[in-house]
């Protein structure tokens, strides 16, 4: 288990560190199917912040219309949470539960959610059970995702029969696509689940929602749902020939006592990125007109800025 969290907080610092900053929670272990009935429950809760919050967990839903909640106030940053449901009432034997995870305004309510996970047709019973059968969205699963027409997503599976699988992506509730049904056999594992959506997607208002069960089950709308809220699409961007930036681009000279590229303009740029004529980025600076080419080989090489200015030279 410690190691299990040592690995989830070394994502969330490497998501932080490689990608525009998002908001997530998961739950740090994949969150079983089965519940045994209990005086409480606990889940131990993976998020990332950009402002405080309260971290929420409801249980509602089922024969007996059962409702339990709990919440906590977190700071801004990133963490792992242990939460804890207690309730006099106990909810009764069978399906139709629904496990609602969500990072919320602080004391706010579920109009104020800004990421959540929710898990549908939970079966809460009475006696413990060896295996369950379950599925869900690869911890790694990235929010931030960018613009495509073929998207693919990692589902981690644990069945002790042949299933099905499917994923559907919303945008708040106007369904806009789903993948095929996948049937995955007995076993273990990892499977890559494609959905193809050729319209341009922009903004962090989309839903992922996998759903998994028998073939009877997706005829009689009976699977369990695993969804993600608060994905976000990043804005297309302009895709551009080499040859289209060898014209766009400016011949600079470069100081041959020195290994400092200075780029002509008065102020930083975000960022700086040298490509070779392939096209591969090979040096990159954040923050600054300068860059440290020292470690270039002899040749021809382009530099790129965050204003999209293009400018060519040679590394003598």
């Amino acid at each position: 288990m410690r190691v299990l969290i040592t690995l989830i907080i070394l994502l969330f610092c490497l998501q932080i560190n490689a990608q525009e900053l998002t908001e997530k929670v998961l739950f740090v272990k994949p969150q079983p199917v089965k519940i045994l009935i209990s005086d409480s429950y606990d889940f131990t809760i993976g998020y990332i912040a950009l402002a405080d919050g309260d971290l929420s967990i409801d249980i509602s839903g089922g024969p007996s219309k059962y409702y339990a909640t709990t919440k906590i106030k977190i700071k801004k940053g990133q963490g792992i949470q242990k939460l804890t449901i207690t309730s006099a009432q106990k909810p009764s034997p069978g399906k139709g539960y629904k496990l609602v995870l969500s990072l919320r305004a602080v004391n706010g309510n579920w109009e104020t959610t800004r990421v959540g996970q929710i898990i549908n047709n939970i079966e809460f019973i009475k006696k413990p059970v060896s295996f369950s059968e379950n599925a869900s969205f690869s911890p790694l699963l990235n929010t931030i995702i960018e613009n495509t027409a073929k998207y693919q997503f990692d589902v981690d599976y644990s069945f002790s029969k042949p299933m099905q699988v499917q994923i559907a992506l919303w945008q708040k509730n106007n369904w806009l696509a789903s993948s095929k049904r996948i049937a995955i056999g007995a076993g273990s594992g990892s499977k890559k689940i494609a959905i193809n959506y050729e319209e341009p997607l922009v903004g962090k208002d989309y839903r992922l929602v996998l759903s998994f069960g028998l073939p009877e089950d997706f005829t009689a709308k009976n699977t369990i749902t695993k969804e993600i809220s608060g994905v976000q699409f990043l804005k297309p961007t302009a895709q551009i020939t080499m040859a289209e930036i060898n014209n766009k681009s400016i011949q600079i000279s470069v100081n041959k006592s020195s290994n400092i590229l200075t780029l002509p303009g008065s102020s930083a740029f975000d960022f700086i990125k040298i490509i070779d004529r392939n096209g591969k980025i090979i040096l990159e600076e954040l923050n600054s007109k300068h860059i440290t080419i020292s470690t270039l080989s002899k040749g021809a090489y382009f530099a790129i800025t965050s204003t999209n200015d293009y400018y060519k030279f040679v590394k003598f």
